[in-house]
C-alpha cells in the first residue's frame, strides 16, 4: 500500500528551520576491551562446575532479537567451548512474537546479525511450536519452545536493559528472556495477558516455574555501556540467576545514556527499530510511554520534549513501526515504510495497541520538521529547541539547534563541537 502525499494546509508559513550545531554528551563510560576474550576467561574460570554438566548434552542456547555488540563472535565463542567440554549445542530463535511470528522470519532475522550455522558451526533450530511447562495456581501457562524442550537443557544469553513499560528489580534481561523470548508467540502473549502493572513480579512467578521443569545450565548475560560497547559480562550459574539478573539491571540503568538537556521543543529521530528497543525508540530517553500508570516513572528520565518526528524505520526491522503510535509526526518516507502485519503481530501480542496507532504524517522531513516547529505552542518558532539523534541508543553525538546553546553550557557533560549550520535537504526535502 502506498500512502500518497497530501494536499493539506499544515500552517507552517513563515517557519524557518533555525541553525543547528553538533554537540557531544559525555557520560560516565567503563566497557570491555575485549568482551569475547572476557567470556572465555570467565567460562574458563567455571570449568570445573560446567564441563562435567554439559559433556554429552545436547544444548540449545538462546539468541533474542535485539542487537548486541559482538553479537556473533560471543555466541561462536560459546558454541565452541561447548563443543570442547563434549556437548552438542544449538542456537534457537528466543524472541516471542517479533520477526512476524513465524519461524523462518525469526531465523532470518538472526542472519542479520550474522548468526547462522555457515558462521557458528552449530545448527539454527527455529520453531513457534511450544510445549506447556507448567500451570501457575491463577491458571497462567508457562511454555517453553519445542526444539528446546526436546534438548537436555539451555543457556540463556541475553542483554540486561531497563524495560520500556515498567520498573522494577527484574526488567529486560534474562528473566524475560525465559517468559516471553523462550515461550514463543504463544507464552510472549499469555504473559502479556496479565498487564504491566505487576510484569516484574510475575516475571519472578514464571520463571520459578519454568526453572523447576526445564534444565537451565547457566547463563550468560551482558549490559551495554553508552558508547554502544559491552559494559558487564557476567557467566551466572543458575542458582544466582535471580540475584545477577537484578544486580545487572541496576548496572545498565546507571549506565544507559540518555538527552541531557533540560527541555526540547522538537525531537528529530533518524531511526526507530525492534533492533533498537522493544518500543522502536527507548521511553528511557524520550520519556513516551502508552502506560499511563507509569507516565510518572518515565517522564522523570526524560527531558520536556514537547513534539517527536520519527524520519524512518530500521532496515532490520523489516517495516515493524512500534514505537510510532507515541510520536506525533512521521515522515512520508516512514509511513510508506511500514509493515502493518508485521507492526500489528507485535502490538497485538504485547498488548500495547496504541504503540502501533499511526500520528500525522508529512510529505518530505522538511514538512514533518516545520509542522512540529509551527504547533509547539512557541511565541517566536525561530528560537525553538530542536534536537537530532540518530536513534535512542546512539546519545553521544547529536545536533542542537542554536536555542539550547545557553543550557549546553550550563550542563559540563556538554559541548558544542561545531559551528552553526544549515541542513541540507534534498530536492525532495529529505535529509537523505
Amino acid at each position: 500500500m502506498k500512502f500518497p502525499k497530501l494536499d493539506k494546509k499544515s500552517l507552517t508559513e513563515g517557519i524557518t528551520i533555525p541553525h543547528m550545531v553538533r554537540v557531544r554528551q559525555t557520560f560516565p563510560d567503563e566497557y570491555l576491551t575485549d568482551p569475547v576474550g572476557e567470556l572465555q576467561k570467565q567460562l574458563s574460570a567455571h570449568e570445573g562446575e560446567l564441563a562435567p554438566a554439559v559433556k554429552g548434552q545436547r544444548i540449545g542456547i538462546t539468541a533474542g532479537s535485539r542487537g548486541v555488540p559482538y553479537y556473533k563472535e560471543l555466541l561462536r565463542l560459546l558454541c565452541r567451548q561447548l563443543q570442547e567440554w563434549g556437548a552438542s549445542p544449538f542456537i534457537f530463535p528466543a524472541m516471542g512474537s517479533h520477526a512476524g511470528a513465524t519461524a523462518e522470519g525469526q531465523k532470518q532475522h538472526l542472519a542479520q546479525f550474522g548468526i547462522c550455522e555457515e558462521y557458528l558451526g552449530v545448527p539454527v533450530i527455529s520453531t513457534m511450536e511450544t510445549v506447556q511447562v507448567d500451570q501457575l495456581p491463577d491458571g497462567m501457562p508457562v511454555y517453553c519452545d519445542k526444539a528446546a524442550y526436546e534438548a537436555d537443557g539451555i543457556i540463556l544469553f541475553n542483554k540486561i536493559k531497563p524495560h520500556t513499560h515498567f520498573k522494577a528489580p527484574h526488567e529486560s534481561g534474562l528473566l524475560k528472556m525465559i517468559c516471553i523470548g523462550v515461550g514463543k508467540h504463544r507464552g510472549a502473549s499469555a504473559f502479556h495477558s496479565l498487564g504491566y502493572d505487576h510484569f516484574g513480579e510475575n516475571l519472578e512467578r514464571v520463571s520459578e516455574a519454568f526453572l523447576k521443569k526445564v534444565r537451565v545450565f547457566f547463563s550468560v548475560g551482558l549490559t551495554q555501556s553508552p558508547s554502544d560497547h559491552i559494559g558487564h559480562l557476567e557467566v551466572i550459574p543458575t542458582p544466582r540467576l535471580f540475584e545477577e539478573d537484578a544486580r545487572l539491571q541496576q548496572l545498565a540503568r546507571a549506565e544507559m545514556p540518555h538527552l541531557l538537556l533540560p527541555r526540547i521543543d522538537v525531537l528529530v529521530i533518524d531511526e526507530v527499530g525492534k533492533e533498537i528497543s522493544g518500543a522502536g525508540m527507548d521511553p528511557n530517553v524520550t520519556g513516551r510511554t502508552e502506560r499511563e500508570s507509569q507516565f510518572a516513572g518515565f517522564h522523570k528520565l526524560a527531558p520536556d520534549i514537547e513534539k517527536i518526528v520519527l524520519l524512518d524505520i530500521t532496515e532490520k526491522a523489516h517495516g515493524n513501526a512500534t514505537g510510532a503510535g507515541v510520536a506525533d509526526i512521521i515522515s512520508y518516507r516512514f509511513v510508506n515504510k511500514i509493515d502493518f502485519a508485521m507492526t500489528y503481530t507485535n502490538i497485538i501480542t504485547a498488548k500495547s495497541f496504541h504503540m502501533g496507532a499511526m500520528p500525522l504524517y508529512a510529505n518530505s522531513d522538511k514538512d514533518a520538521i516545520e509542522m512540529a516547529i509551527a504547533h509547539s505552542f512557541l511565541p517566536d518558532p525561530s528560537q525553538a529547541k530542536v534536537v537530532r539523534i540518530k536513534n535512542t541508543i546512539s546519545l553521544n553525538e547529536l545536533e542542537c539547534s542554536v536555542a539550547c546553546i545557553p543550557d549546553i553550557q550550563k550542563n559540563p557533560a556538554m559541548e558544542v563541537i561545531s559551528d552553526p549550520y544549515d541542513w541540507k535537504f534534498n530536492e525532495e526535502d529529505n535529509l537523505w
